[in-house]
């Protein structure tokens, strides 16, 4: 019986060594997803997913988003142009800017919608106040005007 609690201890032993190896690896493994989840590139996505967003429906949540998302992406590209990262910088910092003109593109097309949205409101709010010129408040429309 003692053999068999001998053999059951450097099992146990053995099994947590390996867990422990294993286990660290694993650690390892989700740390490096979690800092890539924070790589410029994962952050592009990011951004592409909420200008898409913004696009089929431009609202104040969408629009925060965006902004946090180019104010993240612009220090991600200050840190590779910091490390001297030229070829990833350049890629991210272009990347950015079509992503960021697109937005501003988006942004104009909407105020534009809503200036002529306002104008032809504006224009019909207009043509229902004012009277027609063939109306003259002087004589009854029944009226054939007087030819002398």
């Amino acid at each position: 019986m003692n053999q068999s609690s001998g053999s059951e201890s450097a099992m146990t032993t053995s099994s947590r060594t390996l867990f422990f190896r294993f286990g660290s690896l694993l650690l390892l493994m989700a740390l490096c997803l979690i800092m890539g989840c924070d790589s410029p590139s994962s952050r592009i996505q990011e951004i592409k997913r909420n200008l898409d967003a913004f696009k089929r429906s431009p609202n104040k949540e969408t629009k925060e988003a965006l902004e946090k998302s180019f104010a993240k992406m612009e220090v991600q590209v200050q840190e590779l142009e910091a490390k001297g990262d030229t070829v990833q910088y350049d890629l991210f910092r272009r990347q950015s800017f079509t992503l960021r003109y697109d937005f501003h593109s988006t942004l104009l097309a909407i105020a534009k919608f809503d200036t002529e949205e306002g104008v032809r409101r504006a224009a019909e709010n207009v043509a229902l106040v004012t009277p027609t010129p063939d109306a003259s408040p002087s004589a009854p429309a029944s009226e054939a005007p007087r030819q002398e």
